[in-house]
């Protein structure tokens, strides 16, 4: 019963059902009025014409010779004699003839004068029940005037009427019936496209994402949907590639440090050991599970970063003091590789300070891992266009160009031989990117000459 309920056939088939009864219903009384109408008008018409009648027979010599011995001459000489009375009332009041077999008490209404017309003629109930109508005029009989009163039952009219307002209700029900057969036949073959849409629909798996509707043999108006749904399929089919290897690369990647774990904890109870051997493996385990939780950390970002559930705080920030803070963090371990790390330039950033911090923490963590040994890093903020740029860039060994596009993707690596050797999670540069997102801002990564310089591009706050 709720899919009844809910089905947009079914209501679209009542309400043009609804429609096509009102409208035939309002069609049928219009015509069955301008029948009423045209009917009544030419009783009316037919009624005066009898009164006319008599009025022509009293104007004869003998008329009243006729209402003292003959008054049924006057009824018999009018068509519908049947259902047709008669009375003629003298000046002084008094009944001179009443033609009444079926002794029908009617009213006499005001005399019109010797010419009526239809505003004259009254309305009256005979005691069937039955309509009737009764009109009185004057009329010349010898030397006197004597009053003529004509009035009919309409009993077939009525049934008449009666039968006709029956045949316009069956006729309005049959065509409602006729057009909710009409929609929903209409409503099946033309919703055969969302059967369609909705077959393919119930298709999808993950095998299937790469089929399309094809929205030319659909409907103009479906064209905007079928558009919809082969777009999110695009995506689906997109991100559901970028799910298997997300989770391949995942996989191996814990499959590493979870590996180290078992083997060296296997070798150390192997056989008995000193205590130091055992602090040692610790120490050692300790910087897997350290690896592991940054990783699980970074993953955790990207993950509310992809579900926007990061809000970024945008404040104007200065870029030179943003840099000089990294530069300071990252002063010990560029000094172990005998680098120097340079700030340039200066511009006002609309960013959220955490966020700007950790996504330069990463491309210098990145830059004094990669840039040769006793080179320079350099920080460098310009305005550009309404933007704001900081770049780091550092001297080393050339990344491919075939890389490039590649490289802020999670685990990706140039180098897949170094693997996991200098503790890169291989996520750093995906959340740098990631943040970029988060601030409507672009990360882009250049090589050329033996240098390899990031530039993020910020929205610039007003100076």
């Amino acid at each position: 019963m709720k899919a009844w309920r809910n089905s947009l056939a079914v209501r679209v088939t009542a309400m043009f059902m609804l429609i096509v009864a009102l409208a035939a219903a309002a069609l049928g009384t219009y015509l069955y009025r301008a029948f009423v109408d045209e009917i009544e008008r030419r009783d009316d018409i037919q009624l005066m014409g009898k009164l006319r009648q008599v009025q022509i027979l009293l104007g004869r010599p003998g008329a009243a010779e006729l209402i003292r011995n003959q008054p049924e001459f006057f009824r018999d000489t009018m068509s519908g004699q049947e259902n047709s009375l008669v009375r003629f009332v003298a000046p002084d009041g008094a009944i001179l003839a009443d033609i009444n077999a079926s002794g029908e008490r009617y009213p006499a209404p005001p005399s019109a004068g010797a010419t009526a017309d239809r505003a004259a003629i009254a309305d009256w109930t005979s005691s069937r029940g039955d309509p009737g109508r009764v009109v009185s005029a004057t009329a010349r009989m010898g030397a006197g005037e004597v009053t003529v009163t004509v009035a009919r039952v309409y009993a077939e009219r009525a049934a008449l009427f009666t039968r006709y307002r029956r045949q316009i209700a069956a006729a309005s029900a049959v065509s409602a019936l006729a057009a909710a057969l009409c929609a929903a036949l209409l409503l099946h073959r033309g919703l055969r496209p969302l059967r369609v849409v909705a077959a393919h629909a119930a298709q999808v798996r993950p095998g299937t994402l790469a089929q399309r509707l094809d929205p030319g043999k659909a409907p103009s108006e479906l064209e905007p949907l079928i558009a919809a749904l082969n777009a999110m399929l695009e995506r689906l089919q997109q991100g559901y590639a970028r799910l298997s290897g997300f989770s391949a690369d995942l996989a191996h990647e814990f499959r590493t440090p979870v590996t180290n774990l078992l083997g060296q904890s296997q070798v150390m109870l192997g056989q008995v050991r000193s205590a130091a051997e055992y602090e040692q493996l610790i120490v050692s385990n300790i910087e897997e599970l350290e690896r592991l939780a940054r990783m699980i950390e970074s993953m955790l970002f990207l993950a509310r970063a992809g579900q926007e559930e990061l809000l970024p705080a945008r404040q104007p920030q200065s870029a030179l003091e943003a840099m000089r803070k990294m530069a300071g963090l990252f002063e010990g371990a560029a000094e172990e590789r005998g680098l120097r790390i340079v700030c340039e330039g200066d511009c006002a950033v609309l960013a959220d300070a955490g966020l700007l911090r950790r996504a330069l923490a990463n491309l210098l963590s990145n830059a004094v891992r990669h840039a040769d040994e006793g080179s320079v890093i350099v920080l460098r903020a310009e305005r550009g266009a309404g933007t704001a740029l900081i770049s780091v860039a550092n001297a080393g060994a050339p990344i491919a160009p075939e890389h490039l596009p590649h490289l802020f993707e999670r685990f990706y690596r140039a180098d897949p031989a170094r693997g996991n050797a200098d503790g890169s999670t291989g996520l750093g540069l995906a959340i740098v990117r990631a943040i970029m997102e988060l601030h409507g801002g672009t990360a882009a990564v250049e090589a050329a000459a033996g240098q390899t310089r990031f530039t993020l591009t910020f929205a610039a706050a007003a100076p």
